[in-house]
């Protein structure tokens, strides 16, 4: 998920979808441009599982995600 979406942030989307029972088990994984610290820690206080700082290389997202899937059982 994006944190700079057109008209609200990928941080509050991620932390209206973990409020929803259905949503709430869906691992986030939230993409930025920027690496400050307060964008990390409020990506994972609303839930998200990890974080990417763009540019990122192919090796790396894809690390992340089967990390997350092994994880999921």
């Amino acid at each position: 998920m994006d944190i700079e979406l057109p008209d609200i942030s990928g941080v509050e989307v991620t932390r209206r979808m973990k409020s929803v029972e259905q949503f709430a088990d869906i691992p986030v994984v939230m993409i930025t441009g920027h690496s400050e610290r307060h964008l990390v820690v409020d990506s994972l206080k609303a839930g998200a599982a990890d974080f990417v700082v763009k540019p990122f290389d192919k090796t790396t997202l894809l690390a992340k995600l089967r990390r997350l899937l092994d994880s999921a059982g």
